[in-house]
């Protein structure tokens, strides 16, 4: 075998090699997250450490370290999945409604649901690190499933269709999002509160909500019967 043949053939064990060693980090990495995650959903934020979590994977902690610095470097890295997934559920609550309101009736709904759904992950994500949702909200401005991207989509295209008071984006945006999470905040400290009634307050909230955003001659024309075609 000529001196060349080999050199391709060596290049091609070390790209091969590499290639596995990358495959085999990124898998440790997912194993790592999903770990996390379980000990979160289990023992909340106080209760999760890099320890347990090297333990319930079969490492030490020194592993962990080697891919995450902290145990909040770990929980943003997570909660980053949270936040993506919320801001897919409000994208496909959007798509699903060609109304302007009724997108928005069903953006707050879906909220609503992912809040009450994850009731841990939500807590840390709203309502106890701030840093960690300023953080998210800084590095993901131009992300099409941000939520409040989302959401505030929505809004602009009401506003266009002239379906709502005149206003702007930025107001009507943290409006509906204050009155929402309001509400899941409520149910999570209050979880003696029977599924029914957090539905009946749902329902409650959002129509009032957006009855009271909604242009008042909007309002009047879809109040008004139809008759005929």
């Amino acid at each position: 075998m000529s001196t060349i043949a080999v050199k391709h053939r060596a290049a091609d064990a070390g790209n091969v090699s590499h290639e596995r060693r990358a495959r085999e980090k990124e898998a440790l990495r997912e194993a790592i997250l999903r770990a996390a995650g379980e000990v979160f959903l289990e023992r909340g934020y106080d209760g999760l450490s890099m320890r347990q979590v090297a333990e319930r994977i079969g490492y030490t902690a020194t592993t962990i370290y080697l891919y995450f610095r902290n145990k909040d470097d770990l929980l943003f890295e997570l909660l980053n999945g949270g936040y993506a997934e919320l801001g897919r559920r409000l994208a496909a609550a959007a798509e699903a409604k060609r109304d302007p309101l009724q997108r928005l009736a069903a953006i707050g709904r879906a909220y609503i649901a992912f809040g009450l759904e994850h009731p841990s992950l939500y807590q840390v994500m709203f309502m106890r690190r701030a840093d960690f949702l300023a953080a998210r909200f800084k590095e993901s401005q131009n992300d099409q499933v941000n939520p409040f991207n989302v959401l505030a989509r929505a809004v602009a295209d009401a506003l266009q269709a002239g379906v709502l008071k005149p206003g702007d984006v930025m107001s009507y945006a943290m409006a509906m999002w204050a009155v929402v999470h309001g509400l899941v905040s409520l149910a999570l400290i209050t979880p003696e509160v029977e599924a029914g009634l957090i539905e009946r307050m749902t329902q409650l909230t959002v129509s009032a909500t957006l009855s009271g955003f909604q242009a008042a001659g909007d309002a009047t024309a879809r109040k008004r019967p139809r008759h005929g075609g």
